[in-house]
């Protein structure tokens, strides 16, 4: 669910840098950003179908790794009852909400 503008609010101390900048370090890696980032890339039927965003995936994983990184995945939890109702909001109002789902289904991504 995340935080109200949280880029935002890290926008100051943001830094871009090479990716071998990581090498040997651990990376925490926000899973559910890098499916919808993948979705957002290509919206083409056959993105779905034919699992193009776990190619994609397991490219960025497989960077990482050769760079000898070790990886952390972050996923989202149940979602706090409290949010339950701005979140069914949004899935009825965002019309990506639900291929996102779809994907997260497929990674065994658990959700509420």
């Amino acid at each position: 669910m995340g935080v109200k503008n949280l880029w935002d609010i890290l926008e100051s101390c943001k830094k871009k840098l090479p990716l071998h900048h990581l090498q040997n370090k651990k990376v925490c890696v926000d899973l559910s950003c890098w499916l919808v980032q993948m979705y957002s890339a290509n919206r083409s039927p056959a993105f779905a179908k034919d699992k193009v965003y776990l190619k994609n995936l397991f490219h960025r994983i497989r960077a990482l790794l050769a760079l000898n990184c070790t990886l952390l995945f972050v996923t989202d939890g149940a979602i706090p009852s409290l949010k339950l109702a701005t979140y069914r909001r949004r899935l009825g109002s965002i019309s990506h909400v639900s291929a996102t789902h779809s994907l997260l289904l497929h990674c065994k991504q658990p959700f509420a």
